[in-house]
């Protein structure tokens, strides 16, 4: 095992995945309390969360951002996120790919209403990336995350959801299908086949909406895509839930 990947939460209430190797821990957002991250490391058997990634600065993914730097967490961040570097605390910007330990970290940007970053992790020669908060996926960054033995891809809504939902105005249902916005499990679906046809053997469904999608939903667009394709068993497909940590996948 080189590399390993759990979300502790993914959603629209709160982000935070765990990365791990050999020899280093570290976390990407940080919009989960401190004491349910902390009894995730400890059923994962982590035992350093130093460092912490940063993707953009909404709410579900920086909440507890200050309170980490203040107990001694480092947060790693793209200059383009306004205000991080106020946060008072262990703040450091990236310009370029990361080294920790032995695992390269190297960030990506994305399509999002405010600076947002996709990130892909290397050690020994295997990879994982997690992207989400993205309203396009270019056929550049798909290309470039294809050699990733796992990805971490947005299935945000289901589109008839959106459509239907009485509680969300026009101009919020416009932000959320436009190209800042997220992606569309129909959207998702697509990038899945053509990772799978790349070779990517782990998918993971990430940052449901709560009001506008369900796993069983956003699955079964992902596993229609395949068998669109000819891609039936060619990956396992997983769903990262709100409430609840996904199994680990180590590779």
């Amino acid at each position: 095992m080189a590399l390993r990947i759990c979300s502790i939460a993914s959603g629209s209430k709160g982000n935070c995945i765990y990365i791990g190797s050999k020899r280093t821990d570290l976390l990407l957002d940080i919009g989960v309390s401190c004491r349910r991250v902390a009894q995730a490391l400890k059923t994962l058997g982590a035992t350093s969360t130093k460092d912490i990634f940063l993707t953009h600065t909404h709410t579900d993914h920086i909440r507890y951002a200050s309170e980490v730097a203040k107990r001694g967490a480092t947060l790693h961040y793209s200059p383009l996120l306004r205000g991080i570097s106020d946060i008072e605390g262990n703040t450091q910007a990236f310009s370029g790919d990361t080294f920790l330990g032995d695992i390269t970290v190297s960030a990506f940007p994305v399509s999002h209403d405010v600076p947002c970053f996709g990130y892909s992790f290397y050690s020994e020669g295997s990879k994982i990336t997690v992207v989400t908060d993205l309203g396009v996926m270019p056929t550049s960054t798909l290309e470039a995350i294809s050699d990733s033995d796992v990805v971490l891809i947005e299935s945000n809504y289901d589109r008839e959801m959106l459509r239907l939902n009485p509680l969300y105005p026009a101009h919020l249902k416009a932000r959320i299908a436009g190209v800042r916005g997220h992606l569309s499990n129909d959207d998702s679906a697509e990038c899945v086949a053509r990772l799978v046809g790349n070779g990517v053997k782990h998918i993971i469904l990430g940052h449901l909406s709560e009001k506008n999608n369900t796993p069983d939903i956003a699955l079964a667009s992902a596993q229609r895509a395949l068998e669109k394709y000819n891609l039936r068993g060619k990956a396992k497909i997983t769903v990262a839930l709100q409430g609840e940590m996904s199994e680990v996948i180590e590779v």
